[in-house]
């Protein structure tokens, strides 16, 4: 009961500081943390292996999104309003509310532990915010990273699949070296 408390406690944290940092480097931190929480609660039901993948591979995934940031032109550190950080904030925190608020309802759906539900359904939401408040290629792959971090923890705590897994280890790698080369694509026509 206290470490599914932590966890929840943790992932808010962890897409919380996705989603208000202003500094690349830090959205990563929060994404690898995301990544974490997402293996220690998978962990609960799955084998090490299995939930190890998933680890493993998002990482992997951050790897190339760091270093695709760290060869393109957008690594400056862009400094937010405190209004629009404020602001990210507490729509976060809106629909952190609305989902405990429905979560009961969904449990009775899924057959699943409400942590992994709470968990991922916050993970989907705040990566779906996260998307849509912003233009940029880079912060739209972290969101919809979260969003595929959130729906894998529901969908592991359905499905025990190897081939699932596989194949969603490769999305997920494949997405970040699209990201790196659309970003280093934009960033290069934006230097002419």
């Amino acid at each position: 009961m206290l470490l599914n408390n932590l966890l929840i406690f943790f992932a808010l944290g962890a897409i919380g500081l996705v989603l208000v940092a202003s500094d690349w480097r830090m959205r990563i931190a929060g994404l690898a943390s995301i990544y974490l929480v997402g293996f220690i609660v998978i962990l609960q039901i799955w084998p090490v292996a299995l939930a190890s993948i998933k680890l493993v591979s998002g990482w992997m995934g951050i790897a190339l999104l760091s270093n695709s940031m760290l060869d393109s032109i957008n690594q400056r550190t862009e400094q937010r309003f405190l209004s629009e950080t404020i602001f990210r904030f507490l729509m976060a925190v809106l629909i952190w509310i609305v989902i405990a608020a429905i979560a009961p309802s969904i449990n009775e759906w899924l057959p699943i532990p409400y942590t992994n539900l709470y968990i991922g359904l916050s993970l989907m939401g705040s990566g779906l915010l996260f998307m849509s408040l912003t233009d940029d290629f880079f912060e739209i792959t972290l969101g919809l990273l979260s969003i595929l971090a959130g729906f894998d923890i529901i969908y592991s705590s359905l499905e025990g699949s190897a081939l699932v897994t596989g194949i969603y280890a490769f999305i997920i790698i494949l997405i970040c070296m699209l990201s790196g080369y659309f970003s280093s694509t934009v960033s290069n026509r934006e230097e002419k």
